[in-house]
């Protein structure tokens, strides 16, 4: 019996479930999180009395005590429905984490979530190209179709990143979640495979040493993207 879908429109095979494997770069390298390994070295770089920012707008944290910190990371290791990637710098120590999470690979939809990017990380190198590892890891290995980016609407510092990095904001999820005692609105984005061509050109553009004096940059992701001409809107978010 013959079918009548289009080749277009034929159900393709589910997607593997992400797994946290190692992904090298030339800056770091993502992999496993170890809880016995990499939580004693991540709490002090994540409990500070500069590092209250980095826990508001998550669901936990921060911690009392560095053992109920080491307790929580054996649960996020220990949950197979999430992947959890340790950041690392080219001394293999842990700078902070990113989680591939609420996969739907039957529809190859996977989200992006639970990143904690301590301090010694932020606004580095290697956090950008941690983010293209595990972006280039989801289209290019894993074969994904949506990637998903989500955060609270007062979370600025992540909407931010998600408009710098090429994703498309899709709208606001009105009271979406409930987070530590609150309702709250919940701004989603989204990047396409057919969108991740151009976002991979401006990553690896942006990366490469050339775009770099005295360790500052020569042009933005974003100022790269438009010179590439990528076919995708990204407009910043409301």
């Amino acid at each position: 019996m013959s079918s009548d879908l289009k080749p277009s429109e034929i159900p393709p095979g589910d997607a593997p479930v992400p797994a946290a494997v190692v992904l090298v770069g030339r800056w770091g390298r993502l992999r496993p999180l170890d809880a016995e390994r990499d939580a004693s070295c991540l709490y002090p770089l994540s409990h500070d009395e500069h590092t209250n920012a980095i826990w508001v707008d998550m669901k936990v944290g921060p911690f009392a005590s560095e053992q109920a910190f080491a307790d929580h990371v054996a649960e996020l290791v220990a949950d197979k429905k999430r992947a959890f990637f340790a950041v690392a710098g080219l001394d293999d120590k842990p700078l902070g984490w990113l989680c591939l999470m609420e996969a739907r690979p039957a529809h190859h939809v996977v989200e992006l979530g639970y990143v904690l990017y301590t301090p010694p990380l932020q606004r580095t190198r290697l956090a950008t190209e941690a983010l293209y590892l595990i972006l280039r890891h989801v289209f290019d290995d894993l074969g994904y179709r949506r990637l998903e980016w989500t955060c609270t609407s007062t979370n600025q510092r992540s909407r931010k990143a998600a408009d710098r990095l090429g994703f498309v904001y899709e709208g606001t999820q009105r009271q979406g979640l409930f987070l530590k005692g609150k309702p709250c609105d919940i701004c989603v984005y989204s990047m396409l495979s057919s969108e991740w061509p151009d976002h991979r050109s401006a990553f690896e553009a942006w990366l490469d040493p050339g775009n770099f004096d005295a360790g500052r940059q020569l042009r933005s992701v974003a100022e790269i993207r438009v010179g590439l001409g990528a076919i995708c809107s990204t407009s910043p978010s409301p």
